[in-house]
């Protein structure tokens, strides 16, 4: 009987250790499916953040010269949807959705009318920009090798939120932008990559991506 009652409890322990390595497993595997999705849900909305950024280059890079006011330095007259210098909040990451949905632009809708260019998006989640403009510079017409008058900088911000609470994405960039000059603007919604604006400048224009960051 005592042989039968220490294989009883010997069984008994070896049960407990193995149900408790089951458990901890399946805990282990949990955690890491939370962990991917998460991460997935993040990568996602970076990349939707990363995609507004875009149609706002592309927004920028489609205004022509008659909606910047000419060699202006200070309180200028700008293009819609582009904001003067110092015009906005020194850390918009952390401000909230609701602020940005007052005062960013939809990527899936035009900055002038509002008409919706993405059926698709949903208005929970579509991403955001904004535009702001740092500063402009003239430019010599020797040293531009061009007509271009003068070159703008300025911020994109683009924000997007993804399924869970946090998959949230804010970007920065900084573009350069040459106007009163020789070219042509880009059409909008754009046909082809923002990258294709400065192929029509001479390589001593500063024109485009200068640099980036994720705010958030």
């Amino acid at each position: 009987m005592r042989v039968r009652g220490i294989a009883l409890l010997m069984g008994l322990v070896l049960l407990a250790a193995i149900s408790l390595l089951a458990l901890m497993t399946a805990n282990g595997m949990l955690l890491q499916h939370r962990m991917s999705a998460n991460f997935g849900a993040s990568n996602r909305a970076l990349g939707n953040a990363m995609r507004a950024a875009t149609a706002a280059r592309a927004w920028l890079n489609s205004r022509p010269d008659i909606e910047r006011e000419n060699g202006c330095l200070s309180d200028c007259l700008l293009p819609t949807a582009i904001r003067s210098p110092d015009e906005l909040p020194q850390h918009p990451e952390f401000e909230s959705a609701a602020w940005w949905r007052l005062n960013a632009v939809a990527a899936g809708s035009h900055p002038e009318t509002g008409e919706p260019l993405d059926p698709e998006a949903t208005e929970i989640h579509v991403p955001r920009w904004v535009i702001e403009e740092l500063h402009y510079e003239t430019l010599p017409a020797a040293a531009s090798g061009s007509s271009v008058a003068g070159v703008g900088y300025y911020r994109i911000l683009a924000r997007s939120s993804g399924e869970g609470p946090g998959s949230l994405a804010v970007t920065e960039s900084i573009v350069a932008r040459p106007w009163n000059g020789d070219y042509e603007p880009l059409p909008y919604p754009p046909n082809a990559p923002p990258a294709s604006f400065c192929k029509q400048f001479d390589l001593a224009v500063p024109c485009g991506m200068q640099a980036w960051r994720q705010r958030r």
